[in-house]
């Protein structure tokens, strides 16, 4: 799926678990410098990013279509495995997200979460949605609250898009925490698919630069490399696989 909803562990440390599926993504003032990278990194339509990505889009699946994702992060402070399988179920999208971290000093953790999601388009080439999630994980409290986010997306021409997102993630017997994130998704040519991100997931503000590859209309291949801005210094990897089928 690709939904932008997060959980974090105990040590709270915090940990997005999921964004959506196919439309497309953009990132406030480092934007120029992203796009310039991504230019110089890619050859000149549109699918999504979705994937592993944090920012999500205002889509989702037609009906009778799943997906399943899988990547792995690699950084310095934390390393996490991911699953997450979807189906479109009458007007939304229901999906699963099963996670395995371990942040540096600490054991891993299991995280799992439920999600819900509606788009609606509003006019052509804008449309906006409602993403619901209750998140758990293996320490303690088990259940670490729902989250509500809200995602706008905006086709500004063929091959490029603009996601919006404002969301709030709510904590029981812990402040709540308000989210944000943009990001601006490029589609060069009909295999190569670039994303610049730049997002807020309640504590610290992150960004990340991605390129995907569409080895079929239903199968893609997603590499990226994310920063936390302050202290602690935190940088990672990720890698990721979507697969989408006919149920």
């Amino acid at each position: 799926m690709h939904f932008a909803l997060l959980a974090w562990p105990a040590a709270g440390h915090p940990l997005p678990i999921s964004p959506r599926r196919s439309t497309n993504r953009r990132s406030p003032g480092l934007l120029a410098l992203l796009l310039a990278l991504i230019a110089l990194l890619l050859p000149s339509s549109s699918q999504a990013a979705g994937g592993h990505h944090a920012v999500d889009d205002a889509s989702i699946m037609e009906p009778g279509q799943c997906q399943f994702e899988t990547w792995l992060e690699d950084g310095r402070e934390h390393h996490l495995q991911h699953l997450g399988p979807a189906c479109r179920v009458g007007a939304v999208e229901l999906g699963l997200n099963l996670d395995r971290y371990n942040l540096a000093g600490s054991g891993a953790q299991q995280l799992g979460g439920l999600q819900l999601k509606w788009a609606r388009e509003l006019q052509p080439g804008l449309s906006w949605g409602l993403v619901g999630a209750a998140n758990w994980q293996s320490a303690t409290p088990r259940y670490l609250g729902p989250s509500l986010l809200a995602p706008l997306t905006w086709a500004a021409r063929e091959d490029l898009t603009l996601h919006l997102n404002l969301g709030r993630d709510f904590h029981p017997g812990m402040p709540d925490h308000w989210r944000y994130g943009a990001a601006l998704e490029w589609q060069p040519s009909p295999q190569w698919q670039g994303v610049a991100e730049h997002w807020r997931d309640g504590f610290r503000v992150r960004q990340r630069l991605g390129l995907r590859y569409l080895l079929s209309d239903t199968l893609s291949l997603d590499l990226s490399r994310a920063r936390a801005r302050g202290a602690p210094a935190d940088a990672w990897w990720t890698l990721g696989l979507n697969w989408a089928f006919a149920r």
